[in-house]
């Protein structure tokens, strides 16, 4: 039976990041790295050029300030924050041919942001220093689906339509249907793309976030954002994501029932200026 890593290895060569992604982590990952390295290897690529100032400029961050050049986003934000947007984009882009056989793309991407702006609400309300970074985490939280929806089709919708009809989570099903998860492709492929391993576990363990010994509070908040995510959409509305929030998430986050709701809320508002923010970065980036 084919493995999680098997699959990715598979689709290598299909699901790639931007040339301009791969010189921005390589000065990242370079120690010795400045920030004028950073500005020059985003500015090679107009369209991302674009992208990334359009981002920092939105209410996204809120800058009291227009940003009009990158090595002044660079200078504000920092190294970090500059290399998250640039994955964001990337990843938008390197998914963005994929077909609509079992999922539709809109609704797909439109719960990736979601979670992505959940998590980072999250973060905020724990205190989190570098709650930015959560963005990235949850946005990259169900890529694993893209895979199996785009290589695996019958069996992803058939686990699709077995969880919905007897309420079991996707994960399981996919469990015995596939031999692996979402959650473990997810891990796959961020490693195949050789990304921090606190992204890998945090994805692989938001369904159990005291499987991972290190990084548990991450996984707890990608947990919560997936809840919420699920609860958002729901016929019923907002209540229904309290039941889908692992009972360990809430002892290693210390949020309460109010502090998630208004960060559901919080994203809800953010969501519709982040998908039209994001929807150029599949036609502007090369």
């Amino acid at each position: 039976m084919q493995s999680a890593e098997e699959l990715v290895e598979q689709c290598s060569s299909i699901v790639s990041l931007p040339e301009v992604y791969l010189q921005v982590k390589k000065v990242i990952d370079d120690p010795d790295s400045t920030m004028a390295e950073l500005s020059a290897a985003i500015s090679i690529d107009p369209g991302m050029t674009a992208m990334v100032l359009r981002l920092v400029n939105s209410a996204f961050y809120g800058m009291p300030r227009k940003v009009e050049t990158i090595s002044r986003a660079v200078g504000i934000l920092g190294m970090q924050p500059l290399h998250d947007l640039v994955l964001a984009v990337s990843v938008t882009k390197a998914f963005s041919g994929l077909t609509q056989e079992v999922m539709n793309m809109n609704i797909f991407w439109a719960n990736s942001f979601f979670s992505g702006l959940a998590a980072r609400e999250l973060a905020r309300k724990c205190f989190l220093v570098d709650s930015e970074r959560m963005f990235v985490e949850g946005l990259l939280r169900d890529l694993g689906h893209l895979l199996l929806y785009q290589h695996l089709p019958e069996l992803a919708e058939e686990a699709i339509k077995t969880s919905s009809n007897n309420g079991e989570p996707i994960h399981t099903t996919e469990q015995k249907l596939i031999g692996f998860d979402f959650t473990q492709v997810g891990k796959a492929l961020v490693n195949s793309w050789q990304l921090p391993i606190n992204l890998g576990e945090a994805i692989r363990h938001q369904n159990n976030p005291s499987g991972t010994p290190d990084y548990q509070f991450e996984a707890a908040l990608l947990n919560i954002a997936c809840a919420l995510t699920e609860g958002f959409q729901s016929p019923n509305g907002k209540g229904q994501w309290k039941a889908l929030v692992a009972p360990e998430s809430w002892t290693l986050t210390g949020l309460d029932e109010e502090a998630i709701t208004m960060c559901l809320l919080e994203a809800g508002k953010q969501l519709s200026t982040m998908l039209d923010l994001m929807e150029d970065a599949q036609t502007q980036v090369a």
